[in-house]
């Protein structure tokens, strides 16, 4: 099979046999990237109230998490080409019924559908990447899989400028990519390997292990949700066209790329906690800033563009950090826990940020998220002072950057530090963060 190819190759050959899987995530994601703005703009345009739109935008993370819990089990049932496909399909349609009923109530649930499809869909496409992957290329397939996730990303909010989103074409361009995106997978020969059921690991014992990093994944959720599906109703509120309102969400999204290895190199460097504050403050100046800052001008977009590069890596430093502090065997079931909480802060985000708006006008978005973030920079100072020290499970790792939406099936690629073998998370009763 292509798959034992791929074991054995370079990098270089493992990136060339995964390009079908970059390709379709890459799809993927200008489609969904697309959408999630288009939606959030066109609901302002229908008359939707923000604090309304925050909700039907939350309904993504609802499904998201619901996908990530069960899409697995339909895998198991009917294999990964065939539900992929499936999923595929289901969530190009749940697109374009956004056209054919336009009500919040719909909407909502057409975002859930959406959500659900889309954690199914990176979840096949993550296992096969793991598939392809050994102890010595993880890192670098890991790192090309989310450098394609941000470009994408990024790049998607480009495309609100070719049609007005008040129309149709906009929805149907974001159908068809995510429909084109079941073309690599279909025709590529490599199999997808099985998807494993991780044990648990009581979220209430990983807070005890490591409460500033379980914090931080969730505040990562929340002002990520609150971003990228209540940054569009911001943007409108605050007098954006739509082309302005793409290039707000996209240049956050830049200042990911720009920021994450900076960041990344410094935690392995020096305390993840102090690296985690310092960014989360950062985060909450920004914000503070932002709301005083006229959203039609250009130091806005650099404002935007700090925000962004300081928010999104947190969640890749929050994970680094846990990973740090947690024996080996639990590492995939921290991380399936630590998805449960940046999803539960990400289902609110939206919901926090749109209502504030409500309530203080536009300012009210920028204050809400200065709050989550200057709550967590709290946190981490008390953290720092009553704590000086950590202690390492192993050795220290080596910060991997990974998206707040990537799924469980990514997170395995981070399994493998290099540790000696640590077995029993009851031996964190030593290890404070």
């Amino acid at each position: 099979m292509r798959i034992a190819q791929v074991r054995e190759g370079s990098t270089t050959q493992a990136v060339f046999h995964a390009w079908p899987l970059f390709l379709a995530m890459a799809l993927i994601m200008l489609g969904n990237g697309l959408q999630g703005t288009l939606i959030g703009v066109r609901a302002t345009l229908e008359g939707f109230a923000p604090a309304v739109t925050g909700l039907v935008m939350s309904g993504y993370f609802v499904g998201f998490l619901l996908g990530s819990t069960l899409a697995p089990r339909l895998m198991w049932q009917v294999g990964h080409v065939r539900v992929y496909a499936g999923l595929a399909s289901l969530a190009s349609t749940a697109t374009l019924a956004h056209l054919i009923v336009i009500n919040p109530f719909a909407w909502g649930l057409f975002r859930i559908v959406t959500g659900f499809c889309l954690a199914g869909l990176y979840i096949v496409a993550e296992s096969w990447l793991n598939g392809a992957s050994t102890n010595t290329n993880r890192g670098k397939l890991l790192s090309i899989y989310m450098l394609t996730f941000s470009l994408a990303m990024a790049g998607s909010q480009g495309l609100l400028r070719f049609d007005d989103p008040g129309g149709f074409k906009l929805f149907i361009l974001a159908s068809v990519l995510v429909s084109l995106a079941v073309v690599p997978i279909s025709l590529t020969p490599t199999r997808a390997p099985a998807f494993e059921e991780p044990t648990g690991v009581p979220i209430r014992e990983l807070f005890r292990a490591a409460p500033l990093g379980m914090t931080a994944a969730a505040v990562t959720g929340m002002s990520n949700g609150a971003l990228l599906s209540g940054g569009p109703v911001y943007g409108l509120e605050a007098g954006m066209s739509a082309t302005r309102v793409g290039l707000f969400i996209g240049i956050t999204l830049i200042g990911q790329l720009i920021f994450q290895w900076p960041v990344g190199a410094l935690s392995d460097r020096i305390s993840r906690r102090r690296v985690i504050g310092g960014v989360t403050t950062l985060a909450a100046i920004a914000a503070v800033v932002a709301i005083e800052t006229d959203p039609l001008g250009t130091p806005f977009l650099l404002i935007a563009l700090v925000f962004g590069g300081m928010t999104y890596p947190m969640y890749s430093l929050s994970i680094s950090h846990v990973h740090d502090v947690v024996p080996e065997d639990k590492l995939v079931a921290a991380s399936a826990a630590m998805i449960m909480v940046n999803g539960l802060g990400a289902i609110s985000g939206p919901i926090v940020a749109t209502s504030t708006l409500s309530l203080l006008g536009p300012p009210g978005f920028w204050t809400a998220l200065a709050l989550v973030h200057g709550g967590l920079a709290f946190f981490a100072g008390y953290r720092l002072l009553r704590i000086r020290d950590v202690k390492i499970i192993g050795k220290k790792g080596h910060f991997s950057p990974i998206s707040s939406r990537a799924t469980l099936a990514a997170h395995r690629l981070l399994r493998d530090r290099g540790d000696p073998d640590v077995s029993g998370l009851s031996s964190t009763n030593k290890v404070v963060s």
